[in-house]
C-alpha cells in the first residue's frame, strides 16, 4: 500500500474516550523524513488506516499499542482487518512531559468489530 498526500491523522484532540476503532488495512512501515533516532538514523513508524465514526483515519501505532494488539490479534497485521479496538485518551511522560497519548484496548469477542 502507498500512502500519498496529505494524511489524516487521528489525533489525542479527536478523542473523547470510549470510541471503537476499525482496521481497515494491515498498515505499513514508514521512514520518517523528518524525526531521527538519536544515533541519527531515520525514525521509522507503522501507520494502520483505521475507521471511526464513520470516518477514515490514519494512526500511528507506538510501540505499547503494537505489542497490546500482537498479543490480541497476532503478528500477522492482515488479520487485524475489520477487527477492532476500543479507544482510550490517558496522560504518560513524554520526554519530560506529561502529554495525552492514545491507548487502545482490543475488541476480542468472537465476531470481529465492523
Amino acid at each position: 500500500m502507498l500512502l500519498t498526500g496529505k494524511k489524516n491523522f487521528l489525533k489525542t484532540a479527536d478523542i473523547k474516550g470510549g470510541e471503537v476503532i476499525t482496521f481497515v488495512n494491515e498498515g505499513e512501515w514508514i521512514t520518517s523524513k523528518v524525526y531521527k533516532y538519536d544515533d541519527g538514523t531515520p525514525r521509522q513508524d507503522f501507520y494502520i488506516k483505521v475507521m471511526i465514526e464513520g470516518e477514515e483515519r490514519d494512526l500511528r501505532l507506538n510501540v505499547t499499542n503494537r505489542t497490546i494488539l500482537v498479543e490480541a490479534f497476532g503478528k500477522e497485521t492482515a488479520e487485524w482487518v475489520n477487527r477492532g479496538a476500543t479507544v482510550a485518551k490517558e496522560k504518560v511522560m513524554v520526554g519530560g512531559k506529561r502529554m495525552d497519548t492514545i491507548v487502545l484496548t482490543p475488541i476480542t469477542e468472537e465476531e470481529p468489530a465492523l
